[in-house]
């Protein structure tokens, strides 16, 4: 295990960067990667993101090795080699922040075979400027060592931001949430999914820039500019979420089963942050809530407020098996407009009946057609996973 220089965090020895802090953790190994000549180096250099337009990819394809040749590697690399136990004074209280879902060790039965994504934005039907915002950045890495051990992830980050708040502070607002965001997940595109506290951390510089450039500019009331988020991160099987104000992250699967005789399943996987769940959390009943004006108003946006008032929805989970996952902007999902569709916009995505590019553009347009009030942004990414052989 390596120690990280800043928080004093533990790590595997393969995480360059700290999975907690992000501070890089100095190593001194020799590694391939992505099939150039081996490199001498402190730390493996991450190859810089394209954020031009907010949209990246990065595809790097090195053949695989023989499945032999990684036993014997790992073989090698075990012969003789001593373990020591941690000294009984040895103190975890300090790194309560791992998730013991992305940090399990556990062989999988199922491995992520390739990630496919879309998105676009639509400035709707009744509005003249569009505040929403996205980013996609995406990455396939191989990476071969000198102790041969193949190395093949896949990393996405897929931010949606609506907007709001006077003449051009929404289109603001989510721009430098989506920047600010982007750029701060950058040092753990090699290693893992950032923790829980790092997570909050990044969010709430995103909202903390906001807030200053509120006070800077003396915005007052609905004249305070700010903006909602819906955030997915994958590192190979592992997947969290986070998610401020009331864009939506969904989830379709579809994994046959002639015994339970499954039925496709949709789940809304984020819980929107506004009046009327607030007051459900207090105990008041459905009918004397839905009674109140304002139980569409939000309870918590990026921006209006300071950092201390911020409490993000943060979840990990582990892909088990194909999935269709739907971020959007609440112009495309008021009125139920997704779980009305599901068989008719969604399944065909998750079931390769029509490409993505496809299935999106038939969704904004059904955005259009039955809400069409607000501005639109949705962006698709569907995961296919494989049975190990």
């Amino acid at each position: 295990m390596s120690i990280c220089p800043s928080c004093q965090a533990v790590n595997p020895d393969s995480h360059q960067f700290c999975q907690f802090c992000g501070a890089k953790i100095p190593l001194d190994i020799n590694i391939n990667i992505f099939g150039e000549e081996a490199i001498k180096t402190s730390s493996v250099p991450t190859p810089p993101l394209n954020l031009e337009g907010m949209l990246g990819e990065i595809k790097i394809q090195v053949e695989d090795l023989e499945s032999s040749q990684v036993a014997s590697a790992i073989e090698d690399s075990l012969d003789g080699l001593e373990l020591e136990e941690l000294p009984l004074e040895f103190d975890l209280d300090g790194f309560s922040d791992i998730n013991p879902e992305i940090s399990s060790t556990m062989p999988s039965t199922v491995y992520l075979q390739d990630i496919n994504y879309a998105g676009k934005t639509d400035v709707g039907m009744q509005r003249d400027r569009n505040e929403d915002d996205f980013a996609v950045i995406f990455q396939t890495r191989n990476i071969n060592g000198k102790s041969q051990i193949s190395d093949r992830s896949y990393r996405g980050l897929f931010v949606l931001c609506d907007g709001m708040g006077g003449h051009d502070g929404g289109e603001v607002a989510s721009a430098i949430a989506v920047n600010a965001i982007t750029e701060q997940f950058r040092p753990f595109w090699i290693d893992t999914l950032p923790g829980e506290k790092k997570l909050n951390e990044i969010i709430c510089s995103a909202n903390q820039a906001i807030f200053t450039k509120n006070e800077s500019e003396q915005r007052q009331s609905l004249g305070r500019m700010g903006t909602t988020l819906a955030m997915l991160a994958i590192h190979d099987l592992d997947v969290v979420i986070a998610h401020v104000g009331d864009s939506r992250i969904y989830k379709v699967t579809n994994r046959p089963n002639l015994e339970l005789n499954s039925e496709p399943k949709l789940e809304q996987i984020t819980r929107d942050h506004e009046v009327l769940n607030q007051l459900l959390d207090l105990g008041i009943e459905l009918e004397v809530a839905l009674s109140r004006p304002d139980i569409h108003q939000l309870t918590q946006a990026l921006g209006p407020n300071p950092s201390d008032r911020l409490e993000p929805s943060i979840n990990f989970f582990t892909l088990t098996e194909p999935t269709l996952f739907l971020l959007c902007s609440d112009g495309l999902c008021d009125n139920d407009v997704i779980e009305n569709n599901l068989r008719s916009h969604l399944l065909p995505i998750l079931n390769k009946e029509i490409d993505l590019q496809t299935g999106l553009d038939n969704l904004i347009d059904l955005g259009n057609n039955l809400n069409g009030h607000d501005n639109l942004t949705a962006i698709l990414v569907l995961c296919e996973l494989r049975e190990q052989q």
